[in-house]
């Protein structure tokens, strides 16, 4: 009988016990801040990273604006002017798209240059270097001599890919891609 109470006095104070160290009080003011310790040691530096895409530059969607608004056998639109440190015509990258509505809810993206052969239609681009810097065109043609309005495309954007971010690419793989390979892969919204 006496080994019972004892045990049950041991249950009651563990109890207890517990109860007032799970209890907490409100938490006071944050104290002053501690001074900076020592800087420790460096580790090893870790190996080159892949490239990345961080100095990617791409354009917002340009609605058409062709310079001339009759039908023509050749046309052209400025979509934009670089500076010599925006751009750099031998080491860069350029892409340029053109997209258009096919009804409320599809867009068709495409990548210049492109032949819209039904309506004998060829969508390309420039680029053309003037002192301390260059611009960039969309130009437009008739393949048979004929005249037309160029009204296939809604919207250009351009896309630049620095020389050394590529992410593996060449030239010739990126003029492959779809619209959306390129987004994906350079992380385009």
């Amino acid at each position: 009988m006496k080994t019972m109470k004892n045990l049950s006095k041991c249950i009651l104070i563990a109890v207890l016990t517990l109860f007032i160290i799970s209890c907490e009080g409100e938490d006071g003011p944050a104290g002053p801040a501690g001074l900076q310790g020592e800087q420790g040691p460096q580790g090893d530096q870790g190996p080159q990273g892949d490239p990345g895409t961080a100095n990617v530059i791409y354009s917002d969607w340009i609605t058409r604006d062709f310079e001339n608004e009759a039908a023509s056998e050749t046309n052209e639109q400025l979509l934009t002017s670089f500076t010599t440190g925006e751009f750099d015509l031998a080491e860069d990258i350029l892409l340029v798209f053109g997209r258009r509505e096919v009804n409320a809810i599809v867009s068709e993206v495409r990548q210049l240059p492109f032949i819209l052969a039904g309506q004998s239609e060829y969508y390309g681009f420039e680029v053309a270097s003037f002192s301390g810097g260059s611009s960039l065109r969309v130009e437009v043609s008739t393949l048979d001599g004929g005249t037309n309005l160029f009204t296939f495309f809604d919207e250009f954007r351009y896309v630049i890919i620095p020389g050394g971010q590529a992410a593996g690419k060449s030239t010739q793989d990126l003029q492959k891609m779809s619209y959306e390979e390129v987004t994906k892969v350079f992380n385009i919204k």
